[in-house]
């Protein structure tokens, strides 16, 4: 882990444990992917570009439509909300859109995808609500804003950041593509997860982020992001003092609160708006398939930390409980007038953990028991499925884990998406199964599990499977797909 505490104009930074094993130590210069904490710079970017006066597209600030600035590739499935989401509903996540991440496909007919085809393939998602009614995180979105910025300015969207943002700040060692970081002079990190079974890290394969940069590319480290927050505390160039008010005014509420000390929950430009006894705290994290970050900065406080490290989740546990301790230091709480982060997640670690151990009766209480038999026979359910928005896969048996050596599962390969996960299915009752959602090169990042039903068509065969999305967690329901069998 890297981890950089900005007091004041002070600056103090170390490294912990290994970026790459054996033996490659971490240190304050160790490249990082920060992953959603890349969501901050798109949306300061975009706000550096309303304030400028200097595009015509955006005479109505963040009230400008999407629309009227990305036109055909912007559609959404209710025409309403195409012609009326504004640039303000997405930097929000409260455009109405669900986080689909499963959707979002790295190669596309053989080639690689561009953020303009992620932002065009919305059309055939669903839509879970009406816009600006609810705080709904949305990958997606992100993407869509840095593909505006780059219709905008006619800039790829790394080159402006640079332009903008990094190169004013100094900020020399931070990348929104894999292959710049690869070339860097600094030691790009390495990421693992860790194998209960061999008691031992195994590791994970770089992921290529090129279609969804805008959401969560960005590769750096804790002294380039230093310089960040330090610009973001003493609101200072390359913005105006009306960019950096816009940046501190949250715009939505985020979160029921429930936790002891936290007051509120809000949300803004890439920023979550905590109160913890009276004082402002704006923080982000950012997760992927074997990083984790997170950054925090108290603007009354002129303090800030920022944290990189290479595991999921658990990187961001042990980031948030030092973190955590570091603000209540400085800010003279008593420990137990502050949110408990290590039993929050600790209590979430083990919930992900033991998320499949009744996912049948979680996800179908009123299922027959004993179970139905499927009015089909198991072979032929096996074959391709295709969804407009969520493309094709192709279903095949394989027997059950351990737990369960008797069992046929359905198994599909979705190494072509950005997050390279795969299906496994195995049987409720009648027509109904379990779709779980894994990663199959870090099984301790993703156990996502959603309802599905194979269904007839008119001559009694096997036509489509309709998948039920539930969110991330238990979070937020994603809506309905039904996949056609086509072969």
């Amino acid at each position: 882990m890297s981890l950089a505490v900005i007091d004041g104009h002070k600056v103090y930074a170390k490294g912990y444990g290994f970026a790459t094993l054996p033996s490659t130590p971490a240190t304050p210069e160790t490249l990082w992917y920060g992953a959603s904490t890349t969501k901050a710079y798109i949306a300061a970017a975009m706000g550096h570009l309303v304030d400028s006066g200097e595009h015509a597209q955006l005479a109505k600030g963040w009230d400008t439509a999407i629309a009227s600035i990305l036109r055909d590739d912007f559609v959404l499935e209710d025409e309403w909300a195409t012609n009326h989401v504004t640039l303000d509903d997405a930097v929000s996540h409260r455009s109405g859109m669900t986080r689909h991440d499963k959707s979002c496909m790295h190669m596309v007919n053989g080639s690689q995808a561009s953020p303009r085809d992620v932002v065009r393939n919305l059309r055939n998602l669903p839509l879970r609500r009406e816009p600006r009614v609810k705080f709904s995180y949305c990958n997606l979105m992100y993407v869509t804003l840095g593909h505006a910025l780059e219709r905008l300015t006619g800039k790829p969207v790394a080159k402006l950041l640079h332009d903008v943002i990094w190169r004013p700040l100094g900020m020399k060692a931070t990348f929104l593509h894999l292959h710049d970081a690869l070339q860097a002079p600094q030691h790009l990190a390495s990421g693992y997860w860790w194998d209960d079974q061999t008691d031992t890290f195994k590791p994970v394969e770089h992921m290529h982020l090129s279609e969804l940069v805008s959401a969560g590319g960005i590769i750096s480290n804790v002294l380039d992001y230093a310089q960040w927050i330090k610009c973001l505390i003493h609101q200072q160039a390359p913005f105006s003092n009306r960019v950096h008010a816009d940046i501190r005014r949250p715009r939505i509420i985020k979160d029921d609160v429930s936790l002891p000390g936290l007051e509120f929950s809000l949300y803004g430009l890439g920023w979550e708006h905590r109160s913890y006894m009276g004082h402002t705290v704006l923080t982000h994290n950012g997760i992927l398939d074997a990083f984790g970050a997170q950054v925090y900065w108290l603007p009354d406080a002129k303090f800030g930390a920022v944290a990189f490290a290479n595991t999921a989740w658990t990187s961001n546990a042990v980031q948030d409980i030092v973190i955590h301790g570091l603000i209540r230091d400085k800010l003279g709480i008593r420990q137990g007038d502050m949110i408990d982060t290590e039993k929050s997640w600790k209590d979430m670690l083990f919930s992900m953990k033991h998320a499949g151990d009744k996912v049948d009766q979680d996800l179908f209480p009123d299922r027959a028991n004993p179970p139905i038999p499927s009015t089909f026979r198991v072979e032929s359910l096996e074959g391709t499925y295709s969804n407009a928005g969520f493309g094709e896969f192709t279903l095949h048996r394989e027997l059950g884990p351990e737990r369960r050596p008797a069992e046929i599962v359905l198994v599909a390969d979705r190494s072509n998406m950005t997050w390279r996960y795969q299906f496994r299915l195995h049987h409720v009752s009648g027509n109904f199964w379990v779709v779980h959602a894994t990663i199959a090169g870090n099984p301790t990042l993703l156990h996502d599990y959603h309802r599905g039903e194979f269904r007839a068509g008119i001559n009694g065969n096997v036509s489509e499977l309709k998948i039920e999305w539930t969110g991330v967690l238990g979070g937020d329901h994603e809506g309905t797909s039904v996949f056609a069998k086509v072969a």
